[in-house]
């Protein structure tokens, strides 16, 4: 591994707070890197909700600016709908970017466990219509007439077979998410500039692997590179398969692609 690694900002999943995280926070550090995991704006289980999407995208982006002005490389860590609010806040903080304008630091590489990947214009809840899954949606998630939303079986849609102890745990952490988080159209392409990495998970109910594969060959019909990684497994990737997603964070932090 290189000698000065990049720093990571960690962006959760809706629902979940930095706390779900922590045992695979604690195994990126062990490692050596620092870890920043804000926890977003609208997953404060308000109900009726008080943020959404672009409060998130501030909270996160008032993180990396930060980071980059001082000069550091940054690697964007992005769970599932993390992966909407990180492509969004890195918008001009991208090494490239920053390197054109003869400043310092930026971000080098995207990494999307399981996330969502979107074209600036589209929103979450469009990718769930178009593979035809949003009449399912009333069957998996709560949504509250005052527009909060929590998930009816979240083992079902996050956990899969992971131990009662650690699901026990994890489901103390979660919390009510806007339902206009999932609507709001997204503005950035931060994957035109950077290195990306995707990680597929097989078995997967809270982002399916349809609306993965949907969304990459989208992104790839942009001529964008992305480099996949696979795995048998469900939602919560970074507890059932922690250390192949440390290693997938060594790998992203070691690409060749990432300081061009």
């Amino acid at each position: 591994m290189a000698t000065s690694l990049p720093t990571i900002v960690l962006v959760h999943g809706a629902w979940h707070t930095p706390p779900n995280y922590q045992s695979y926070i604690d195994a990126l550090e062990a490692r050596g890197f620092t870890v920043h995991c804000p926890r977003l704006p609208s997953c404060n289980g308000a109900s009726p909700p008080t943020a959404s999407l672009s409060d998130d995208v501030v909270c996160v982006r008032d993180v990396v600016r930060p980071l980059v002005e001082a000069g550091e490389h940054v690697l964007m860590l992005l769970h599932s709908y993390g992966g909407a609010v990180g492509t969004d806040a890195v918008e001009g903080l991208t090494f490239p970017a920053r390197k054109a304008s003869g400043q310092p630091g930026g971000v080098i590489h995207l990494l999307y466990m399981c996330a969502y990947i979107l074209l600036p214009g589209s929103t979450i809840f469009g990718v769930v219509k178009e593979a035809g899954m949003d009449h399912l949606w009333p069957q998996f998630v709560d949504n509250a007439p005052d527009g909060s939303t929590f998930p009816k079986d979240p083992v079902q849609l996050f956990f899969g077979d992971v131990d009662k102890e650690t699901v026990d745990k994890a489901s103390s952490h979660l919390v009510r998410s806007p339902m206009s988080a999932f609507t709001s159209e997204t503005k950035g392409s931060a994957w035109r500039s950077v290195p990306v990495t995707y990680i597929f998970t097989q078995e997967d109910y809270s982002v399916p692997r349809v609306y993965q594969d949907l969304m990459v060959d989208r992104i790839r019909t942009e001529g964008v590179e992305l480099r996949t990684e696979d795995y048998k497994t469900s939602h919560s990737i970074f507890i059932t398969k922690q250390q192949e997603m440390v290693q997938a964070v060594v790998r992203a932090a070691e690409d060749e692609r990432n300081l061009r």
